[in-house]
């Protein structure tokens, strides 16, 4: 108990001579525990550059000026990662002051209450901030890193945001059933973010695959997109795969499948997937694909179920223009197609698919008005317009901060068990 003045206007509830007591404590709470802003007025994204090393097969990613806006992506509806998440923006409150913390509206939502709920009985002089938006849009054009709490699938939904932009960085903590791109334990969040923030953290690139979906127009004149792109293509990008399947239909799929512009083969199967190199130890692999290291630039195309058992996986290079095209002989009226895990609009017959390395160079392979489809066209001129500058090289893909040279080395053998022989039960 403490004796004074009152220095403040506070209301008869309050005594000359007063303790802590709840219904002061009720009064103080008025004050709200966290307050949820629009990122609008915030500074737009930062590029950091990627420093390479002739020892090392990693990069340092260099901070060209102090962090200023980190984007957090949760696995959702998980009361562990909710409360791992509270103390990691608390954490960045206190030791960082100057960094804005940024998080989805829904994720807002979700921990604003438990912010409450876990903070009842604390007085602070200012409240905690979190940024956001209902656009995603105005969260990611301000996002200098990507933190990433959950596992596998959370690093994927995270990176899709930035669909078509430039990815941020990515630091991934292990929170969820699978680990195979998580290298660092939540535990050790501090030292991580420490690292990261002071210009030593090591990053490993990984290729992105991009993915042109040519729909063909019924009957009625081609809208047109913003920038001039017809309304029914559409641009997206895949960090693991790319995949084409039957689904609950019961007949197999047929498709054509040309390689810069040559014809290749006609498939009937369930379906065939697309993978980058780190989407090799997915989908891809329990379908027979390869194993490919992250830093191998490859394609790599295996089919699913196929009819003919000659149809084997393949590995394509950098360069390749791979194109799909769906059969007039298919006897299924759509075929699905899923980009990372995202299912998206069914592919009829006559649409296309046209897949390429997103930092692949154009004049690597032919690409005509005859065959492509005028986002990739479009694409193509643009990239030639890029050669030599910043977004050519550096900024395409996607940099994921690492714990040591072996990451990879230990995902497929403490994930994927690579090579284990049989033991005695």
């Amino acid at each position: 108990m403490f004796c004074s003045k009152p220095r403040y206007n506070l209301p008869s509830l309050v005594t000359k001579c007063f303790t802590t007591t709840p219904a002061l404590r009720r009064l103080i709470s008025i004050r709200p525990l966290v307050e949820i802003k629009s990122c609008k007025g915030l500074e737009p994204s930062q590029l950091p550059e990627y420093i390479p090393s002739p020892h090392s097969q990693l990069h340092t990613l260099y901070w060209n000026k102090p962090i200023q806006n980190i984007f957090i992506v949760k696995k959702p509806w998980d009361s562990r990662v909710r409360g791992a998440l509270i103390e990691f923006i608390k954490h960045i409150y206190i030791r960082y002051p100057t960094i804005n913390v940024m998080v989805d509206h829904a994720c807002a939502d979700e921990i604003q209450s438990e912010f409450t709920a876990t903070d009842a009985n604390r007085v602070h002089p200012t409240p905690y901030k979190i940024y956001t938006s209902e656009n995603i849009l105005d969260i990611t054009l301000r996002t200098d890193l990507m933190v990433s709490l959950g596992g596998d699938g959370t690093v994927l939904r995270g990176v899709s945001l930035f669909s078509n932009q430039i990815v941020p960085p990515v630091l991934p903590f292990s929170m969820g059933s699978l680990g195979f791109l998580l290298p660092f334990n939540i535990k050790l969040f501090d030292t991580a973010f420490q690292t990261v923030y002071e210009s030593r953290a090591k990053v490993l690139h990984r290729a992105r695959l991009e993915c042109h979906v040519w729909r063909k127009p019924v009957l009625e004149p081609e809208a047109s997109n913003e920038g001039g792109i017809p309304a029914n293509t559409e641009v997206v990008h895949a960090m693991n795969d790319i995949v084409l399947h039957r689904g609950a239909l019961p007949h197999l799929t047929t498709f054509d499948i040309y390689i810069n512009n040559e014809f290749v083969t006609r498939t009937t199967g369930d379906g065939v997937t697309f993978s980058s190199p780190t989407g090799s130890t997915a989908y891809s692999l329990s379908c027979g694909g390869g194993i490919a290291h992250p830093l191998v630039e490859c394609i790599l195309l295996t089919p699913i179920c196929p009819r003919s058992l000659s149809f084997r996986p393949l590995i394509l290079p950098a360069s390749a223009h791979i194109m799909l095209k769906v059969a007039d002989t298919n006897r299924n009226s759509t075929i699905g197609l899923s980009i990372d895990g995202v299912s998206h609009k069914d592919l009829r017959i006559g649409d296309e698919l046209h897949i390429v390395l997103e930092r692949a160079t154009p004049t690597t392979y032919a690409c005509t008005e005859e065959v492509c489809p005028p986002s990739l066209m479009q694409r193509n001129l643009q990239h030639l317009q890029d050669l030599g500058t910043v977004k050519s090289g550096q900024h395409c893909g996607i940099w994921c901060v690492a714990k040591g040279e072996n990451d990879w080395t230990a995902g497929i053998n403490n994930l994927l068990g690579f090579n284990s022989s049989f033991r005695a039960l």
